[in-house]
């Protein structure tokens, strides 16, 4: 009876394990660097090394083979301006977990704080984090930002805020639409429009005229 309940249960997990999506290690090659030059290692996000150093309360877990993040603090009681900008330089990791974790935790955030202000009070760190990541213009960081951006824009007050963040925003939006300049994919043509369509929908009145100066391209899902 004890090993079945065993099974089901949560495991805390190391991201120092070999299944963490950890590249393997060269410690057991005796050979030099013979490249004739240095090896430039990529920036790790900010929450990455928060996470490999434990200073965010969050509980890696695995359930029935999946690996998951749960935070361990109560929702309510943390800084959204700290915690939320932290998680989202996560997207742009390319070594999964990372990534898949930061997307996960992001969402929980945005969650908690849909009905109040502390995710509008978090907007200009936000912001910053989701253009860089867009800037990127690779596929997967870019697909997780804009579904983030669907999420952000139906918060409290959030979504007639983001008009201020257009000119940060949308026209990365409109290169991303491009073949030749962004991914040029259906899939990311079809989130495009779902994050603009969500922006609209909770943005101001003129939110459609204002989104159309940015993405020409951009129809009205409001009737305007």
């Amino acid at each position: 009876m004890a090993s079945r309940g065993r099974a089901t249960e949560s495991q805390v997990l190391s991201l120092d394990s070999n299944d963490a999506g950890r590249p393997p290690s060269s410690a057991g090659s005796s050979r030099p660097n013979t490249s004739g030059g240095r090896s430039k290692k990529p920036k790790l996000s900010e929450f990455r090394q928060f996470l490999e150093t434990e200073e965010l309360p969050l509980l890696i877990e695995t359930r029935h083979g999946v690996r998951r993040v749960t935070w361990t603090a109560s929702l309510e009681q943390l800084d959204f301006a700290h915690f939320l900008p932290i998680c989202l330089s996560g997207l742009q990791e390319k070594l999964e977990p990372y990534p898949s974790f930061a997307f996960d935790a992001a969402l929980g955030l945005l969650e908690s704080g849909r009905r109040d202000t502390r995710v509008l009070k978090a907007l200009p760190q936000v912001v910053q984090q989701l253009k860089s990541a867009l800037s990127t213009r690779e596929k997967a960081v870019v697909h997780r930002v804009l579904l983030v951006l669907q999420q952000l824009a139906v918060c409290e007050c959030v979504g007639s805020a983001l008009a201020d963040y257009y000119r940060s925003l949308l026209p990365l939006c409109n290169i991303l639409q491009d073949k030749h300049l962004g991914t040029g994919d259906s899939a990311t043509k079809e989130l495009v429009a779902e994050a603009l369509e969500t922006m609209e929908a909770y943005g101001r009145d003129d939110a459609h005229l204002m989104i159309q100066q940015y993405v020409p391209a951009f129809q009205s899902c409001c009737g305007a």
